[in-house]
């Protein structure tokens, strides 16, 4: 199923209120399943360092190309379970938001987490829908915040250490 379901404006907005532009403007971005990269744009506002989208649909890559032109922005047609582990860079803040039917948070963060593409206190934005669940600890990520936007839900998580303290 190939349904679009764009970010809406005030769950874009709420992502950046609790990420602060002191934070964005310093940040390599991985805007994963990036869509139209609504979340992109709005990140690309406090200009980042870079923001790369991975994104498999066609159309959307097109509109992806179009929009995104400057030479901090990468767009990357592929899948994005295959295309994860094959990045050699480092960010500080991954946007994940999947089509809501797939539930694959623990397959998605595991591979995030074993391609060693995540800064140390990176910040990992999960959106999905409200009723899905997810854990307050997965592996080295902690759950720093989870809020409901009418069907959506964003939880964000930090990236701590991998030693136990």
């Amino acid at each position: 199923m190939d349904y679009m379901r764009p970010t809406t404006s005030k769950v874009r907005l709420a992502i950046i209120s609790m990420l602060s532009e002191k934070i964005i403007v310093n940040s390599k971005i991985l805007d994963i399943f990036a869509g139209i990269g609504s979340v992109s744009k709005e990140f690309d506002k406090f200009s980042p360092k870079k923001i790369v989208m991975i994104e498999s649909n066609i159309k959307n890559i097109k509109i992806l190309r179009k929009d995104f032109k400057k030479d901090h922005h990468k767009v990357i047609k592929g899948d994005v379970y295959n295309f994860i582990p094959k990045l050699d860079e480092k960010f500080n803040i991954i946007f994940a938001d999947p089509p809501y039917e797939q539930q694959k948070f623990s397959k998605l963060a595991e591979i995030i987490i074993e391609s060693d593409i995540f800064e140390e206190n990176g910040i990992f934005i999960y959106e999905h829908h409200k009723n899905y669940e997810l854990p307050e600890k997965f592996q080295y990520l902690k759950k720093v915040r989870d809020k409901k936007y009418g069907d959506s839900r964003i939880s964000i998580y930090i990236k701590k250490g991998v030693s136990s303290d």
